[in-house]
């Protein structure tokens, strides 16, 4: 394929790239500002739109900016890098907009402006990089933008500026090690870092093996994880056994120190142990926590349900402005996490319940459970109809959606509102910046 045009771009899509048109068709460019006239070729074409490479700005926006990081032309993990980040608050905004619009038929839904980071740099405390052997030596890195093949990343070559720097550093350093291994064994495909607020780092080498591996046999990265928790600030250091071909599942076992490292939050701690779900962006957290606690609108008798409370973090930070509260989560080993942190905060007046979210609350509102507010946090798949429905059923006055995903948050409000809700507040917050994902905090009232 080799056909180049001349395009404008008139728009962002929620992966970041440009959007323009060509003789009525949707063609996507990546590394373009709307406003821009560019030329570009032509990657892909499919039925109904086509992906295009630029190749010269003839026009460029003023919102366009040199990215700061050497690796943002061709890493997949920062779309827009090259667009100054007001405009990317600005962009985020209207992003949400026209999903509420398209996706929840809620064009004049109240809607603020994307609260952004007055430092949107290395703001993540989590980070994964996948592993290779390159020319027999070993590198860490991401997927390059729409493909499989990585960008070297991990060391002083390619410093991640999204990423905190201590997670950069232990990258460094276990590349290194990770070169060390006896090439009988196999490299682990993925190497995750977290990081908590107090210093503490943990440490996952995930690698595939047979299902029926899964479940039995020894570890074969003991030896490496001898180094690695030797490196300052490491304090746990596990490896994830998963099903080959990348399924969901697997277990976790700790190679090295502890099963946990702490965090701290707001004056609240939390335990974190590796399989448990995290918010990776620890300033933008405690803006999220805060208008979620905001929207509760809490007087200190209220009774609150929190679905899909993980390990307790939005649970834990209500319950020093409630009476009582519930969270729900499917995972056990978050749900032993957030009972490790109610005790670590001397927390008493907070319960948690393991079981699918979409059985369990909906049992509880049956046998009488009625809480004033019901708090969502789901995945990004959003809720299941049966948790809706209980929200509904118990009474609650309010509904305090925590969202991760524009159009399924578009979509449950839709569904909520025959169910007697009415959507009060948006509040889009940037927990990503220079990627196009957006979170939301959204109050839903009884009508």
């Amino acid at each position: 394929m080799d056909r180049e045009a001349e395009i404008e771009i008139t728009g962002i899509n929620h992966q970041g790239e440009g959007v323009g048109r060509l003789e009525g068709m949707v063609i996507f460019v990546p590394g373009t500002v709307p406003g821009e006239r560019v030329s570009v070729r032509l990657t892909e074409v499919r039925r109904s739109y086509a992906r295009g490479r630029l190749l010269k700005n003839l026009a460029p926006s003023n919102e366009r900016v040199a990215p700061g990081c050497t690796l943002a032309a061709n890493c997949g993990g920062c779309a827009l890098q090259h667009m100054a980040y007001p405009a990317q608050l600005r962009l985020k905004t209207e992003l949400v907009r026209q999903t509420l619009a398209r996706t929840g038929s809620l064009p004049n839904a109240p809607l603020r402006d994307t609260i952004g980071m007055a430092v949107p740099w290395h703001y993540r405390n989590n980070v994964q990089f996948k592993v290779r052997r390159e020319a027999g030596k070993v590198e860490l890195g991401f997927y390059a933008r729409e493909s499989h093949s990585i960008v070297k990343a991990g060391d002083e070559e390619g410093i991640c500026l999204l990423a905190h720097r201590e997670l950069n550093r232990v990258a460094a350093v276990v590349q290194i090690l990770l070169g060390e291994l006896d090439h009988g064994v196999p490299l682990p495909g993925e190497v995750a870092l977290r990081r908590g607020s107090t210093g503490e780092m943990m440490v996952i080498l995930t690698g595939d093996t047979n299902t029926a591996q899964v479940n039995r046999g020894p570890s074969r990265y003991h030896s490496i994880a001898k180094k690695v928790i030797s490196i300052p600030g490491v304090v746990t250091v596990a490896e994830h056994i998963r099903p080959r071909g990348k399924k969901p599942g697997g277990r976790y076992i700790t190679l090295a120190g502890r099963d946990y490292i702490i965090d701290e939050l707001d004056g609240l701690k939390f335990r974190i142990s590796a399989p448990s779900f995290y918010q990776v962006n620890p300033v933008q957290t405690v803006v999220l926590y805060r208008k979620t606690l905001e929207y509760c609108s809490l007087q200190g008798d209220e009774v609150i349900a929190d679905a899909y409370s993980g390990v307790g973090t939005i649970t834990l930070y209500i319950a020093r402005h409630a009476k009582d509260l519930r969270g729900y989560e499917v995972l056990r080993g978050a749900v032993e996490d957030a009972r490790a942190n109610a005790a670590l905060n001397g927390i008493k007046n907070a319960r948690f319940y393991a079981g699918a979210v979409e059985k369990v609350l909906p049992e509880q509102v049956a046998a009488g459970y009625r809480p004033d507010v019901v708090v969502l946090d789901p995945p990004r798949a959003g809720c299941q109809s049966e948790v809706l429905q209980a929200a509904a059923q118990s009474g609650a006055r309010r509904v305090v959606y925590v969202s991760c995903d524009p159009a399924t948050l578009a979509r449950d409000i839709a569904r909520l509102g025959p169910l007697g809700y009415q959507v009060a507040d948006i509040q889009p917050v940037d927990m990503f910046p220079h990627t196009a994902h957006v979170e939301c905090v959204a109050l839903m009232e009884r009508s």
